[in-house]
């Protein structure tokens, strides 16, 4: 799908790995904030390189100098194309854009649509939010309004390999934005990866999923690393091989029309390793301490 218009400029809101602190002092520094936005940029610079692309321009804006630096560095070569507002207010970046992302903490969405003339400035832009847990409505009420035509609203949650262009990208489903507006996000959003729409009544919980299977894969693959290396694998070649064969039972799932229940089957020979191993972790409830983690991770995110 070809990008409906051949000039686009998209501001992000929150970059580089920024401190809640810089946007509500009460909260304790977190170097991970601003993570996403940042995977986004890096995944739209990889994408547009090529000269059929659409004419993008990019502007960012972080609360501190100490951000921007920090996103000088991750963008490397390719931080020429940006321009970083550092300081100040976002009205600065918002402005020039056709598209804003909100990246910040969710917890300083009153403080930023606080800022004087801002929500004036997203008047008839797409504003695509990647705020976890923040509603259609929550998000109106912050714009001082009750679903004004002239703001047109996305509410989306990319996976962290939209850094590397393999996102799987939830959009929830809305009145709320323009035909044009939907197609341009879509056009956006599959550069990145795979997009799938959903009902916003089921936004947060398959949100949490996707935590869930993150978290999941984080303790995972460490287990295995560092049983591997107990047994005599050196740790790089032992990283290689876990994260390969997810990828590869992954693919399986994705692509080659299997299910879990097949795909163990087939690798489950009579005296065979694989099955021996499912059985040790049966033996240690692995499968019901995965479905209690996912059923949690949902229920803290409806109780966000």
């Amino acid at each position: 799908m070809a990008c409906p218009w051949q000039n686009v400029h998209v501001a992000v809101l929150g970059c580089g790995k920024e401190s809640p602190s810089a946007y509500l002092p009460n909260l304790a520094a977190d170097d991970r904030l601003g993570f996403m936005g940042t995977a986004i940029l890096q995944g739209l610079l990889n994408k547009t390189r090529q000269d059929d692309s659409p004419s993008i321009r990019y502007t960012t804006w972080v609360r501190s100098q100490t951000s921007s630096e920090r996103l000088e560095h991750t963008l490397g070569d390719d931080w020429k194309r940006v321009r970083c507002v550092a300081g100040g207010d976002a009205v600065q970046a918002v402005v020039p854009a056709d598209i804003v992302i909100l990246g910040f903490p969710p917890g300083a969405l009153q403080s930023v649509f606080a800022t004087p003339g801002l929500v004036g400035a997203l008047r008839r832009k797409l504003i695509i939010s990647l705020l976890a847990g923040v509603s259609y409505s929550q998000l109106q009420a912050a714009m001082s309004g009750t679903g004004s035509p002239d703001l047109s609203l996305l509410r989306v949650i990319p996976s962290i390999g939209a850094k590397i262009n393999d996102s799987v990208t939830l959009i929830a489903e809305t009145a709320a934005t323009t035909h044009q507006h939907r197609q341009v996000a879509v056009w956006m959003f599959d550069q990145l990866g795979q997009t799938q729409w959903l009902p916003e009544s089921i936004m947060d919980e398959a949100t949490a999923t996707g935590a869930a299977c993150n978290a999941l894969t984080m303790v995972a693959v460490d287990a295995i690393v560092d049983a591997s290396v107990a047994e005599g694998i050196p740790r790089p070649a032992a990283l290689k091989l876990a994260a390969a064969s997810l990828r590869s039972a992954a693919g399986l799932l994705l692509d080659g029309g299997m299910t879990p229940e097949s795909l163990k089957e087939s690798m489950s020979v009579p005296k065979g390793i694989t099955i021996n191993s499912v059985l040790d972790l049966e033996r240690g409830h692995v499968r019901s301490a995965i479905s209690d983690a996912v059923r949690h991770a949902i229920q803290y995110t409806r109780d966000m």
